[in-house]
């Protein structure tokens, strides 16, 4: 994981990041799936959601989601990829109504191997479909815990400020 995050690090401050971030992403997915040793040396962390590195110019996260799981829908103003590597992370993407409220854009479904990439404005949540855990590598172009962003009741498209309070109350909501 070190050899990942310096090159993400690397990455995240050429002019270029977008681009940059998302191919170290997939070059890394790529080698794990075929070198079975290096996906096995990744730790196991013991939280579901990870701080790998963290500063000013990018936030890396590893993310397990076990299987039913789902994160309430959220913003990150700051541009977020994702590299799963195994399992399959649906993320369920949101737009904002004229009326006030949100809608149901899309899903995309990330399987193991595939990157997704979305903008700071991006409104998403994310459950995992997988009979097994989803573990990914999550990467955003900022200091994530830092940004002030939002969740989203996704009945009323009502926004909260992005709090552990906040997030609880939304997934007790269901």
């Amino acid at each position: 994981m070190d050899n990942l995050i310096a090159d993400i690090r690397q990455a995240a401050v050429q002019q270029d990041a977008n681009h940059r971030i998302k191919a170290v992403l997939k070059d890394w997915l790529e080698t794990l799936a075929s070198d079975e040793a290096i996906k096995n040396n990744i730790p196991d962390y013991d939280e579901d959601e990870h701080l790998l590195f963290e500063d000013d110019n990018v936030a890396i996260w590893h993310c397990r989601y076990r299987p039913g799981f789902s994160v309430p829908a959220h913003d990150h103003q700051i541009v977020a990829t994702i590299a799963v590597y195994d399992g399959v992370e649906n993320n369920t993407m949101w737009v904002k109504t004229p009326e006030g409220g949100l809608k149901k854009q899309s899903e995309i479904p990330v399987k193991a191997g595939e990157v997704l990439q979305f903008g700071a404005t991006a409104i998403h949540s994310v459950n995992c479909v997988s009979d097994e855990d989803s573990l990914a590598v999550h990467v955003y172009q900022g200091n994530l815990t830092k940004t002030e962003r939002s969740l989203y009741d996704t009945k009323t498209g009502t926004a909260l400020p992005f709090s552990d309070e906040n997030y609880q109350k939304l997934v007790s909501q269901g």
